[in-house]
Order: structure tokens, then C-alpha cells, then sequence
């Protein structure tokens, strides 16, 4: 794989972190996958991207071992996180679209296997139509992130030495590209 340029199109695209990482280190745990059935964020049934839709901790697992490599990603944008609601869910679609255009690199380099992971609950609908049940209008874009994925993102920066600190003057979305 051409991590180079890979990184390369990632700096372009304003992402300040792409590391090459084992895809070993993606565990599903239980303890994650719990905070989401206690529904703060409210997308618990109510997201296509999150869980019950996504699959069971088990399918998961399934799903991961296929892959042995993967690029962890940062995406961040200064703005006031408790107020700039707008800019905030902005920044969650800017970065999803930076992780789609990463995806469609690789697979130009020939790589057919691709799983991209987003920051956050997908976000390309205003509302997600799981509320409804009306099928997903952007089934080939909508992705998981990696805490839907029950993974602990905080758990996993610390790994890379990464600052893993909630900022009210900055968001930081991280994801993933698995191959």
C-alpha cells in the first residue's frame, strides 16, 4: 500500500493524524458497548450507524478479523463546541466526507477491502430515517464510528500517545480506515 501517498491526500484534506496501525488492536468491548444502551446520546434504535443495527458485539468481532492493517485518523476544527451546534455537526460531515475521499484512494490503489470509520453517530441526514424505518438514503456512504463499534477510542489514543483531551474551544473527530 502506498501509505505516502495516502498520508499525503490525508494533510490535503486537513487531517492532522494518519498512523498506520495493526487492525488487531480494534477489540470490541462490552463495557463500551454498554454505554450505548444507556442512550445519552439518543441514537440507540434511532441511527442505522449505531447500535442494535449494527450488528451484534460477536458480528463485529466477525467482521474485523477480516482486516490486518487500518490508518487511524484526526480531523480537528476550532470552534465553540457547547454552543456552534451548526459547526459542530459541520465538522462531523466535513470529516465523514474526508474519510469517504481516504476510502476511494485506496481503492484506486487497487485495494478492494475497504471499511472506513467515521467520528461520532453518522450524520449525513438531518435525521436519521432508523427513527422511521425508511430504508438509509446514502447506504454506500453512511459509516460506523469506532465507539458505535463498542471500540475505546480513548483506550486506543492513549496506545498512540495522542492527546485524547475534550476541548471546549476544539473538536476532534477520530476515525479510521481499515484494509
Amino acid at each position: 500500500m502506498a501509505q505516502t501517498s495516502l498520508s499525503r491526500l490525508a494533510q490535503e484534506l486537513g487531517i492532522e493524524t494518519c498512523l498506520e496501525f495493526d487492525a488487531v488492536l480494534l477489540v470490541p468491548e462490552q463495557r463500551i458497548r454498554d454505554l450505548c444502551f444507556v442512550n445519552k446520546c439518543g441514537n440507540y434504535g434511532n441511527n442505522y450507524m449505531c447500535p442494535p443495527h449494527i450488528g451484534s458485539l460477536e458480528e463485529i468481532k466477525g467482521r474485523l478479523k477480516k482486516f490486518q492493517h487500518g490508518v487511524l485518523l484526526q480531523y480537528s476544527k476550532a470552534l465553540d463546541v457547547s454552543s456552534d451546534i451548526k459547526g459542530l455537526r459541520q465538522s462531523k460531515v466535513d470529516f465523514h466526507n474526508r474519510v469517504l475521499q481516504l476510502e476511494e484512494c485506496l481503492r484506486d490503489k487497487g485495494l478492494k477491502h475497504v471499511w472506513g470509520m467515521i467520528g461520532g453517530n453518522c450524520a449525513l441526514c438531518e435525521i436519521c430515517k432508523a427513527g422511521t424505518g425508511d430504508p438509509c438514503p446514502h447506504q454506500d456512504k453512511a459509516r460506523t464510528s469506532l465507539e458505535s463499534l463498542a471500540v475505546d477510542v480513548v483506550g486506543l489514543l492513549e496506545k498512540f500517545s495522542l492527546d485524547c483531551n475534550f476541548r471546549p474551544d476544539m473538536v476532534t473527530w477520530t476515525g479510521c480506515i481499515l484494509f
